[in-house]
């Protein structure tokens, strides 16, 4: 008889049987499937909370990040796209320090420490408007703000992960849509809030709308430290 390594894959699968792959799962109608998202939002006490803090935060971040591209053009400052582009390089080390912020949610600091984070968003507000004739200020308040916002972003998705339940693709599903909603708001009012304004008009709204996540961290307290104590 010829050792196993030599047999035929065929040979192989006739000597220890062979089953027919199963059949394939019944497509879900789109609409359903549409659904299935809200449902699973309306599901979890602190999924809508988590979303609205988060989209509002973005937004706030979308909003600042456009706004300044106006600033850095106008004089006192009067740079080139290459010039703004390389201050987004002190935004990605913001960016970067905010990773670990999962694992203030893994000990158990998640509702305070989004709290802090959106505190320490409206700080980074107020410093850009007095920073707003300094760009050594500015590049400090661009990674403090990143921070801030990174921090709550990702303290949020660790949030919605936690969430007991087999729907984690769809509470992701919600977290994108809203955070891109909450994105392209912040983008869109730029432009009319800099012609309004100027710089004032989009650190007043800016901070709006932080106020706005606050409030809904500040009334929802107690459903995202079910979460949290859950997880």
């Amino acid at each position: 008889m010829l050792p196993l390594t030599t047999w035929t894959p065929a040979a192989r699968l006739a000597a220890v049987g062979w089953d027919p792959p199963p059949d394939p799962r019944e497509p879900v109608p789109y609409p359903r499937l549409l659904a299935s998202v809200f449902g699973a939002v309306a599901r979890h006490r602190a999924a809508l909370p988590t979303l609205l803090v988060c989209a509002a935060g973005f937004a706030v971040f979308s909003l600042f990040w456009t706004a300044l591209t106006y600033l850095l053009t106008a004089p006192p400052f009067g740079y080139s796209a290459g010039g703004i582009g390389l201050l987004g390089l002190a935004g990605l080390a913001g960016a970067v320090a905010a990773r670990r912020a999962g694992a203030l949610h893994d000990r158990g600091w998640s509702v305070p420490a989004t709290g802090a984070a959106l505190a320490l968003l409206a700080l980074s507000l107020v410093g850009a408007w007095l920073a707003r004739e300094s760009i050594v200020a500015l590049v400090v308040v661009v990674v403090v703000l990143d921070v801030a916002a990174q921090a709550n972003l990702v303290l949020g998705q660790t949030r919605l992960f936690a969430l007991p339940g087999t729907t984690r693709s769809r509470l992701n599903t919600a977290f994108v849509v809203c955070n891109f909603l909450g994105g392209a708001a912040g983008s869109a009012l730029a432009g009319p809030l800099w012609t309004a304004g100027g710089w004032t008009a989009v650190v007043v709204a800016a901070l709006a709308l932080t106020g706005v996540g606050g409030v809904v961290w500040g009334f929802s307290r107690g459903r995202l430290a079910e979460v949290a104590h859950a997880g």
